[in-house]
């Protein structure tokens, strides 16, 4: 994950040189966009409350943030559910489900002996039965877990409107599923309109 953890040393230096105006235009666009989907190259999100599907080979998956907050003293951190389905039927009803409730958290920063210390501390795989996917702030799901390098690992996502385990279908013609694309370039869908063209069809 080095160029996740380059990334991230950039953002802490660089945050200090923007400008309050530019700052502020950032953390409205943020700010905004928390209630889009979003897919892009690496990953994908959904709104706190929404579920995103996660599909490989006949095992599905299925996540959802159930809260993402700023912590003390800058830790970013996140809860979840998900639902493991390994049995090839995509059928979350069944017995078999494994449920897990998590927490995710990264602390990016702390001020050590008068000087500038920078710690990551980690805890930022999201865990659904054996599949392990990285997190980033707010709610943001990679195609890879934090332990391996940015690529295609056969892990498929599909962001959906539903809020609850019982209304998924995950044959339902509506779902699209991502695959890791470098070339992809990110787009932002706001939620209530993610499956209008199919509404238009």
């Amino acid at each position: 994950m080095r160029t996740l953890v380059i990334s991230i040393f950039l953002y802490l230096v660089m945050l200090p040189q923007v400008g309050a105006g530019e700052l502020a235009l950032a953390e409205q666009e943020y700010r905004q966009r928390a209630d889009d989907v979003s897919v892009g190259a690496t990953g994908a999100s959904v709104p706190v409350g929404r579920i995103m599907l996660i599909r490989k080979g006949v095992q599905y998956g299925a996540i959802k943030f159930t809260n993402a907050w700023i912590g003390r003293f800058g830790w970013e951190r996140a809860t979840y559910e998900s639902y493991y389905q390994g049995d090839g039927t995509g059928d979350f009803s069944k017995a078999n489900v494994q449920v897990r409730n998590g927490r995710l958290s990264l602390s990016k920063e702390h001020w050590v002996g008068g000087g500038h210390h920078i710690n990551f501390w980690r805890d930022v795989d999201i865990r659904c039965g054996p599949l392990k996917l990285l997190w980033t702030y707010r709610t943001n799901v990679c195609f890879f877990s934090d332990s391996q390098e940015q690529g295609d690992y056969g892990i498929e996502l599909a962001p959906t409107k539903w809020t609850a385990i019982s209304q998924v279908n995950v044959f339902d013609p509506r779902v699209k599923w991502y695959r890791y694309d470098e070339k992809r370039r990110a787009q932002f869908i706001p939620i209530d309109q993610l499956w209008e063209d199919e509404k238009k069809k």
